[in-house]
């Protein structure tokens, strides 16, 4: 994504938001009780989506293993066929189930540090991609709603009474 002015910034947030919302209306005909409850089977779905995304942003890496340690592998040790390689992203983090990466920790430390950073990577990643989409269904749900939230400015003689009621309320 190249960015050109603040005008093209604006233009294409607002895009963005736009494509939000629409997939917010997609998840709403199509997850029952969306946002509130989110069955595990379309969570599951929404989480490989998340993922599939994750790994095009960050592609997997190619390490070379020298003497029980992962490091990133150069030009040559990758065109070196003496050296032995293994490419490690997404898709290989998440090939383990949770027992056997819990093993992996005593089995091969070194190999274990590098897939649980991927595998916290993705997980903070799909939770956030998750409560973006929940935050725009709800907003959805509340403009259909006519539930839009009014603020209103209280003067300073409002504020402090209602502050000190509050303060009398709790401490009673």
């Amino acid at each position: 994504m190249s960015i050109s002015s603040l005008k093209d910034l604006g233009y294409q947030q607002a895009g963005t938001g736009d494509s939000l919302d629409a997939q917010g209306e997609y998840a709403l005909a199509h997850i029952a009780g969306f946002p509130e409850d989110i069955p595990s089977e379309a969570k599951e779905m929404l989480y490989d989506g998340y993922r599939m995304r994750h790994n095009e942003r960050h592609p997997a890496k190619v390490y070379a293993v020298v003497n029980d340690h992962y490091l990133l592998a150069t030009e040559e040790q990758i065109k070196n066929k003496k050296v032995e390689k293994i490419e490690i992203g997404v898709a290989y983090a998440f090939a383990y189930s949770s027992q056997e990466f819990g093993k992996l920790k005593n089995t091969n430390p070194a190999l274990h540090g590098i897939v649980k950073v991927i595998r916290d990577d993705v997980a903070d990643y799909c939770s956030n991609r998750l409560g973006d989409l929940k935050r725009a269904c709800k907003r959805i749900l509340a403009k259909r709603n006519g539930n839009t939230a009014t603020r209103t400015t209280l003067d300073f003689a409002e504020s402090m009474t209602k502050l000190f009621d509050a303060q009398t309320k709790s401490v009673r």
